[in-house]
């Protein structure tokens, strides 16, 4: 994760905005007199919170592990492959 001041962010910040996009990295936005700020697009924003939407039920969350360590010792399929 990348760091960097308010007044850096400020006086670069399209430059920022496209690595921020294109690296898919968030960024840190240090302030002298406030609490940091954490700069992300909105794709991996909408990802992170579809990750915590399926994880919020413990049971939906099971599933999802239980079908990922099949999956991990060769279990399932391909479905795009006739």
């Amino acid at each position: 994760m990348d760091l960097t001041t308010y007044t850096n962010f400020r006086q670069n910040l399209k430059s920022y905005l496209d690595i921020v996009y294109e690296t898919h990295e968030p960024l840190v936005v240090t302030r002298a007199h406030g609490e940091d700020v954490v700069v992300l697009s909105k794709k991996d924003y909408q990802s992170i919170m579809e990750t915590f939407y399926l994880m919020r039920s413990p049971k939906n969350g099971q599933r999802i592990f239980e079908s990922l360590e099949d999956l991990n010792v060769g279990g399932g399929y391909d479905k795009t492959r006739k």
